[in-house]
């Protein structure tokens, strides 16, 4: 008798797993992550799910020319300086945006704050289930992400750094020069010099990914000063080969390092960033072999 019962109850068992299987296949594929957003700035914090703001008053349809999917899409969306409103958010500040899988994206808040009428507007696009986006690279890029529009009339474009995605958290702050100490040139450097400038393009390009001296957002990929920079180990020419096209000099499938084209790092700006690795290798104070291995 216990034999037929548990004969029975895997036949049982079995059926329900196929029905669910089939179930999954033909449901529409929608973007995987969390469906909370969360803002925070200050002792502030606001939190959405992806349904209160599909019906939140303040959303509209826009068309852009999408620079993750590289097509033209009709997106529901809210301004970003909307969401904002009431909170302590500086135009010198920097919104920090955090992904589901890590990645990190720093954004100026002048340019999240401006309404669109002399420059780009940002805004907030939201997934909805019911016509989920298409994939990117293979994985879903909702339920939200940042996008920009172009003013009435104007052609500029914003760079894709600023078009991040799978976002789960904003965290409104100063800049990461005065929250990371330890990665700003020395004192006394030019303001419009080639090493300040290169700072700038870390902060814009590279600090989604890589700490530098230990400090920053995200560690995705390697340290870029510790124990060694790479203009140390690489020198220039293959570095800025590197960055142009990682898989170039050190290819692997699961690379996750993209390419950085003139367009989202011209070559005056690349040189100006080899020339602030270059200063802060030679500034570097020497690390402790254990607190080397802490970071």
């Amino acid at each position: 008798m216990k034999a037929w019962i548990a004969k029975k109850t895997a036949d049982v068992g079995l059926a329900i797993a196929i029905a669910v299987g089939m179930a999954a296949a033909a449901a529409p594929a929608v973007a995987a992550g969390p469906g909370t957003l969360t803002i925070s700035a200050g002792t502030q914090q606001r939190s959405w799910t992806a349904n209160q703001l599909l019906h939140d008053p303040r959303v509209t349809d826009i068309t852009i020319d999408d620079e993750n999917l590289k097509q033209r899409m009709t997106l529901k969306a809210i301004p970003f300086a909307a969401l904002l409103a009431g909170l302590p958010a500086r135009p010198d500040g920097t919104a920090t945006t955090a992904a589901s899988d890590g990645y990190v994206s720093h954004l100026p808040m002048r340019a999240l704050l401006a309404d669109g009428k002399a420059q780009p507007r940002a805004w907030l696009a939201v997934e909805n289930p019911a016509a989920p986006w298409p994939m990117l690279r293979g994985q879903g890029i909702g339920p939200f992400r940042l996008v920009w529009t172009a003013p009435p009339g104007r052609t500029e474009t914003v760079t894709e750094s600023y078009w991040t995605y799978n976002i789960v958290r904003i965290d409104i702050a100063g800049s990461p020069g005065e929250r990371y100490p330890a990665i700003r040139p020395a004192a006394g450097q030019p303001t419009d010099g080639p090493v300040m400038r290169g700072f700038a393009a870390y902060q814009r390009v590279c600090l989604s990914c890589h700490s530098l001296n230990g400090a920053g957002d995200s560690h995705l990929g390697p340290d870029l000063n510790m124990p060694y920079s790479p203009v140390e180990y690489l020198g220039d020419d293959k570095l800025a080969g590197l960055i142009r096209n990682p898989q170039s000099l050190r290819w692997w499938p699961e690379a996750r390092m993209p390419s950085i084209d003139q367009r989202t790092l011209p070559d005056a700006e690349l040189k100006d960033l080899l020339a602030y690795f270059h200063h802060m290798a030679a500034t570097r104070k020497p690390v402790a072999p254990s607190a080397a291995h802490k970071q």
